[in-house]
């Protein structure tokens, strides 16, 4: 049988005429089911289903690595944070100034130089020091240790009021000074400090309102740190109350 030419079987008037006409008149069976194929509408294309996207695998080196970076950038966050909230680090070697390890060795030098008497002349009146300076004073009594009373007084050490007691021992000199608390910045109570400042031996402590030094000097060098720092140990407990 002859194939039908494609402008009649794509013509779509054409294919619903032939519809018709086979729905009315008997044609041969063979005949019928081939025209009907031939007029039936062209499935739908089918879209071929879109395969997932295989995502690369990765080896347990990597994945190290990645968790690694991430703990080490978490670690340096918690970190920092860290030490936002804390406070200001405290270092004793600054809490007493250079300034004020100044005044005070000024101080003693001065009194070494002073040519007049103290009025104080007594270790007993010494104590009461503390009722012109409204504060405790550090009454060290280094008699027991060979030292010489010469004398007490409330003077100016730098910006601040202090009682001062000197001793003297050969060509050794000491000032036993009580300063106000708040001449040792942000300090912790009862804390010690000791320093060598330019050859003067200086041994002191903080106990509530007050800063306790002792300063030493000797034509010799024969008055160690470490001398200052066994008397104002030995001698630390004698503070008089205000």
């Amino acid at each position: 049988m002859e194939q039908l030419p494609n402008q009649f079987t794509e013509d779509p008037a054409l294919k619903a005429a032939l519809r018709r006409a086979l729905d009315q008149e008997a044609a041969p069976a063979a005949l019928r089911n081939r025209i009907l194929a031939l007029t039936a509408e062209p499935a739908a294309q089918t879209t071929p289903a879109t395969r997932p996207l295989k995502m690369p695998q990765r080896s347990p080196l990597f994945r190290f690595a990645v968790a690694a970076v991430l703990v080490i950038g978490f670690g340096a966050l918690g970190y920092r944070i860290w030490q936002m909230n804390q406070g200001p680090v405290y270092d004793r070697g600054t809490v007493l100034s250079q300034e004020l390890y100044k005044a005070m060795v000024d101080t003693h030098v001065a009194r070494g130089a002073q040519t007049t008497p103290d009025q104080v002349t007594t270790l007993v009146a010494a104590g009461e020091l503390s009722k012109s300076i409204d504060r405790p004073v550090f009454v060290a009594d280094l008699t027991h240790d060979g030292w010489t009373f010469q004398g007490a007084g409330v003077r100016k050490v730098g910006e601040h009021q202090a009682a001062q007691l000197y001793f003297t021992r050969g060509k050794e000199a000491i000032s036993v000074f009580s300063l106000p608390a708040s001449a040792a910045t942000n300090s912790r109570d009862d804390e010690d400090y000791v320093k060598d400042f330019n050859g003067s031996p200086i041994a002191g402590f903080t106990h509530g309102k007050g800063l306790y030094c002792i300063v030493g000097s000797s034509s010799d060098d024969s008055l160690q740190v470490g001398e200052v720092k066994r008397l104002l140990d030995e001698h630390r407990g004698e503070i008089s109350k205000s």
